[in-house]
């Protein structure tokens, strides 16, 4: 059984998803990105309702997401596997009969373990094309980051607190938003690496979402920052952090990391999602081994096509 709906109805059916990037206001704040505005809500079941999905079309692909790092399912509760592989086939057939593609990005598996394990084994069993990313989170919960992080990362984090930088929040405005920004867009810059979102886009999405954001600055230069959203329940998740080239020998990004961890640490929070290390599917070393001296772990974020 598939049923489109209107989104008050499916926000209603699902008022609190595993994640942001599933919220009904997070999906009309990007509806404009697919082709005519076309996203549609689905319920999905058999006798009754046991979960839902939001897809957007682009380019002859229903998208799940179309504008977000990860979507998934939702479920109304834990469902079997049978339910699980059942939901998926529904989904599958929809877009047959649209004649359109398929293409699914999942969370990592720290978001909604149970579901997002059987819907990976479900669609690897379907036939689906995989493509595994690595994603690194933190455990809050075991201390400070000089409990977890590595000999190497250490040494640098005490030359960070040697040099005289200075690690601050900042309030929630367009022009602090637009000093993270700077420092990020010329961080991939400088590496030859896109930014996938304007400034306008950063900005409203932040204020969406209620962003947070932390800044380094060694006399008075913006040297690192930070944008990280409050994704789920107990979960950070960091969109950007970065530093300006030309400032690595005071290692800011260290300095960073280390206040965010105790931040969220003395608020209560359990998990700090660093984001991924890997495109499509490949690894970059460098990212790997940072977020890995951190002490963080990996988990994989698979994406599927049809």
């Amino acid at each position: 059984m598939i049923k489109i709906v209107e989104q008050q109805e499916f926000g209603r059916m699902f008022p609190a998803p595993a994640h942001i990037f599933n919220t009904v206001a997070f999906v009309e704040h990007n509806r404009w990105k697919c082709d005519d505005g076309d996203v549609r809500y689905l319920l999905l079941g058999d006798t009754k309702v046991r979960g839902g999905i939001v897809l957007g079309r682009r380019d002859g692909v229903l998208h799940n997401p179309f504008s977000a790092p990860f979507g998934g399912l939702l479920t109304l509760r834990r469902q079997g596997f049978e339910a699980i592989e059942a939901m998926w086939g529904e989904i599958d057939n929809y877009a047959r009969a649209e004649g359109l593609g398929l293409r699914v990005t999942l969370p990592p598996e720290i978001y909604d373990t149970d579901t997002t394990v059987k819907s990976i084994n479900s669609l690897l069993r379907m036939g689906f094309a995989p493509t595994p990313d690595v994603n690194y989170h933190l455990d809050l919960r075991r201390g400070t980051l000089s409990d977890v992080a590595s000999p190497t990362c250490n040494n640098k984090l005490r030359q960070a607190l040697k040099s005289g930088a200075v690690v601050s929040t900042l309030d929630l405005t367009p022009r602090n938003i637009a000093r993270v920004y700077h420092i990020i867009s010329t961080n991939h810059l400088s590496k030859g690496r896109p930014m996938w979102m304007s400034l306008d886009d950063v900005v409203a999405t932040a204020q969406l979402v209620g962003a947070q954001l932390f800044i380094v600055t060694h006399d008075g230069v913006d040297v690192a920052g930070s944008l990280i959203y409050p994704i789920a329940p107990d979960t950070m998740q960091v969109v950007f952090w970065g530093d300006l080239p030309g400032y690595g020998d005071l290692r800011p990004m260290n300095l960073l990391a280390d206040f965010v961890y105790t931040h969220y640490h003395t608020l209560g929070i359990s998990t700090l999602d660093l984001g991924p290390a890997t495109e499509s599917g490949t690894p970059n070393y460098g990212l790997c081994s940072f977020k890995e001296s951190l002490g963080a772990t990996p988990s994989l974020k698979y994406t599927f096509r049809r």
